[in-house]
């Protein structure tokens, strides 16, 4: 009985290691595998007392129990792309293997060595938690994370200032019958198997995301594709009512002739340099997707034509100065622009097809240019 909270950490870090084996592009998986891996064998050195010199039994403990929240903590600072420095990881290793080696071989108490270990780790998960503060503002997913991050954070300090005074100062028996030692092995199998959970429900609602944007984006230009723009188009069309919105049509100049000449690959290339820009151009709130070829569409929420014109020129510009890796030194592409404030209560393709007409416009021309609904039409550069 005594062993199945180790039990069920080992479960949970075999699921995550087998939901790694599927998609082995998320790290985070394998550093909760090692968490749930880690704090599982240190329970079990802990209760076997192996090795059964108390000195050494305690060292490894330190190490194991430290060992489970900071890969716990890479782990979540890695799903979210960022990473705990090494010299933190190791100050925090030395600082909890330092504190229990000091209060055996130096100052022997059992009751500081429990305390120092839980407040340590709990410790690691909250500096975890602090450095990803900013989910506070991030999706249900991530908050949910950050809740967990915090909720076992405070369930240590709770429970060692709460259960911290049963633990004897040497009485090794004891120490196994007092509340705290108790109230830890049920914390452990509630608590375990609650975080446990939630980061399986965290990752499941991570692979169903990635699914769905992979299944919405262009595989070549990372942009959103016709699907993922009609998906994501609701939302902004519902606010044209109130505010402007402008359709963009983009569309590369002779791009035919570029792959004729150059080939495939380098158009390739043309076609992710062009989106690089655009995206780089375009303000946060923007949608852009490649709807096919060499034609992308831009939709900009609360822009005028006027403002829409202005923006867009710069972004033709920045196109035209682009260097292109595999293509002849100074060789450049051009695109042409067609610009249609969306009408209230307006289809998204019946705008699309009034910025379309705007584009061809443009092309014949002269390409290179921009041409807005209404607006004089533009020298070429």
């Amino acid at each position: 009985m005594k062993f199945i909270p180790s039990a069920l950490l080992l479960l949970f870090a075999a699921s995550f290691f087998s939901v790694w084996l599927l998609d082995r592009r998320r790290r985070h998986l394998v550093l909760f595998s090692l968490a749930f891996l880690s704090v599982s064998a240190g329970t079990v050195v802990q209760l076997a007392l192996w090795p059964s010199d108390i000195g050494l039994n305690s060292l490894a403990c330190a190490v194991l129990y430290t060992a489970g929240p900071l890969f716990l903590a890479e782990g979540v600072l890695s799903r979210s792309g960022k990473r705990m420095p090494l010299l933190e990881h190791a100050a925090w290793m030395a600082l909890m293997v330092g504190l229990l080696g000091y209060f055996y071989y130096v100052v022997d108490n059992l009751q500081i060595r429990a305390c120092a270990l839980n407040l340590g780790m709990a410790g690691i998960v909250l500096s975890a938690a602090w450095k990803l503060r900013h989910l506070t503002r991030g999706s249900t997913i991530d908050k949910a994370m950050l809740w967990l991050l915090s909720g076992l954070s405070l369930t240590f300090v709770v429970r060692t200032l709460l259960t911290g005074g049963s633990v004897p100062t040497s009485d090794i028996a004891a120490f196994f019958e007092s509340p705290f030692w108790l109230w830890a092995q049920f914390a452990m199998s509630v608590l375990g198997v609650a975080m446990g959970l939630g980061l399986l429900v965290v990752v499941c609602a991570d692979v169903v995301l990635g699914l769905k944007s992979e299944r919405d984006s262009d595989l070549l230009t990372s942009l959103l594709n016709r699907r993922g723009l009609e998906a994501r188009a609701v939302e902004v069309l519902s606010g044209a009512v109130r505010n402007p919105l402008s359709v963009v049509a983009c569309d590369i100049d002779r791009f035919k002739s570029i792959n004729d000449r150059f080939g495939h690959a380098a158009g390739d290339v043309v076609l992710s340099t062009v989106a690089g820009v655009i995206r780089e151009q375009v303000r946060a709130k923007d949608l852009v997707a490649r709807i096919g070829g060499e034609e992308f569409v831009i939709l900009l929420r609360d822009c005028s034509t006027d403002d829409a014109y202005m923006l867009t020129e710069q972004l033709r510009a920045a196109i035209a100065s682009c260097e292109l890796a595999g293509l002849p030194a100074g060789f450049k592409v051009t695109c042409s622009f067609g610009i249609v404030e969306c009408r209230a209560g307006e289809d998204l393709w019946d705008a699309i097809g009034r910025a379309d007409k705007m584009l061809y416009a443009a092309k014949h021309a002269g390409r290179n240019r921009t041409l807005a609904e209404g607006a004089r039409l533009p020298r070429a550069a």
